[in-house]
């Protein structure tokens, strides 16, 4: 009888050699002896294999959810915060708009203590202005 000349030994082979080795033997075509002879495998490591390959068709044959993946939750957590940031940064701005508002009011009304004349008021009767000189027709305070 002639020995079978090992070939690939088992652990070198990928996956889909694995598995046409595991269907010769499933089908009878070749005897499991003589492919544990030839890829240097012992029958208890091709048997396990061919259990594997059962379980992986099983699984493969569950059904499964429809529709999308859930996201992962760091995918929700970054877009939570982006949407909070986006919010702050809108109202950040909103603050900033009401601070110059409140920052010129402020700049107006110590102007009007010390008597200077306001921006857009040149020649507008009713208005003193602090230059030294009075002027006929400008009621004093007013």
């Amino acid at each position: 009888m002639d020995e079978p000349v090992m070939t690939t030994p088992w652990k070198e082979l990928n996956g889909q050699e694995r598995y046409r080795i595991v269907e010769l033997a499933r089908k009878g075509q070749v005897a499991i002896s003589e492919l544990c002879k030839t890829f240097g495998v012992s029958r208890q490591t091709l048997y396990r294999a061919m259990e594997a390959a059962d379980r992986a068709s099983a699984e493969a044959l569950e059904p499964k959810k429809r529709g999308r993946k859930p996201r992962p939750e760091i995918e929700l957590q970054t877009s939570e915060l982006k949407a909070g940031h986006a919010e702050l940064q809108k109202e950040l701005k909103h603050w900033k708009t009401k601070y110059q508002v409140a920052r010129t009011l402020l700049d107006l009304e110590r102007k009007l203590e010390r008597g200077e004349a306001l921006p857009g008021e040149r020649g507008k009767k009713g208005r003193r202005r602090k230059t030294g000189k009075t002027t006929t027709g400008n009621r004093p305070g007013g």
